[in-house]
């Protein structure tokens, strides 16, 4: 008899400490909110799918996931929606920077960190793209497409821009200009800056009309905020017959992109990559490092590569 009770002690014993560790420890439960910036777009259902993944392999961890439909005042109310539930940390990827201030001031009020995506928000630690660094590349690239194929001469640039995101997608398409000035002589007057709204449909829309008003350009560089907008010019250009007069650089090499760069005869020459399928890899490290007291970065850049027709294959083999 005193031999089952000294066994019904100790297994009473182990499962109180089991108790413990199950919550303090490092299997503790998180609940994280995941605010994407739209499921419209291959890149942005890449992030979703690798936070998604990333938690399910980290562990005990929860994910809530929200769209932000590319709209502030969206974003806003998923930041709300997200407190309601008690979230013990937010991952906000959302471009409407006039929004960025009310949103953290929501999940400051509550104590809840934040991690942003892409588009900084003021107090919240940064992951996403090194956007300067991103832009030159493509522009570098795009100035030795001209090198090589124009002589050097360019007739006009078409910048498709995303002026609502403030100055980091800014500093994107400044590094894809300075990127082209370094090798190339271009007046200002003939780099137009276009407002793509981030879409396809709208950058292929401003396009469409620009084109009309430069009858004589043979030669046009065609820089992008994304894959998406790239895809867009693309289709305006075709579409006015003008293809064969223009080369297009995208920012985002997502699947999309590097199915058009694989075309035999694409204009699409070159997409700088952010590896979105990538990103949950650091994201999900990066919250935990967050919640459990761990140093880390207040600003996380992913690598970036420009990915052609030459190298695609290296980094997507059969994707």
């Amino acid at each position: 008899m005193k031999t089952i009770i000294r066994a019904l002690v100790l297994i009473l014993a182990l499962s109180v400490v089991s108790g413990c560790s199950k919550k303090s420890g490092p299997t503790a439960k998180y609940k994280i909110g995941f605010a994407n910036l739209t499921e419209d777009a291959t890149f942005f259902a890449d992030v979703r799918t690798s936070i998604d993944r990333a938690a399910k392999k980290a562990g005990d961890i929860e994910v809530i996931m929200a769209n932000n439909r590319m709209d502030g005042a969206t974003a806003l109310t998923n930041a709300e929606t997200f407190i309601n539930q008690d979230v013990d940390l937010a991952i906000e990827f959302q471009t409407d920077e006039k929004f960025g201030p009310a949103i953290m001031e929501k999940f400051n009020a509550r104590k809840i960190p934040v991690i942003a995506i892409d588009i900084p928000h003021p107090g919240a630690v940064y992951f996403g793209a090194n956007n300067y660094k991103a832009g030159l590349i493509g522009g570098e690239a795009a100035a030795k497409y001209a090198t090589e194929h124009w002589g050097g001469q360019v007739d006009k640039v078409l910048s498709l821009e995303l002026p609502q995101s403030g100055d980091i997608p800014a500093k994107r398409m400044k590094g894809q200009l300075d990127g082209i000035r370094k090798h190339i002589k271009i007046a200002d007057r003939d780099i137009l800056h276009l407002d793509s709204k981030n879409t396809l449909e709208e950058a292929q829309r401003v396009v469409a009309n620009v084109l009309n008003t430069m009858p004589d350009a043979k030669r046009i560089l065609v820089v992008t905020i994304n894959d998406g907008t790239a895809l867009g010019a693309i289709a305006a250009l075709e579409i006015a017959g003008r293809k064969q007069q223009a080369a297009v650089f995208a920012q985002g090499a997502d699947a999309s992109a590097r199915q058009e760069i694989r075309k035999s005869g694409s204009i699409l020459i070159g997409s700088v990559a952010y590896f979105p399928e990538r990103y949950g890899d650091h994201l999900i490290p990066l919250a935990l490092d967050i919640l459990e007291g761990r140093p880390h970065e207040k600003e996380n850049f992913v690598n970036h590569v420009l990915i052609t027709k030459d190298n695609v294959d290296k980094y997507y083999p059969g994707k």
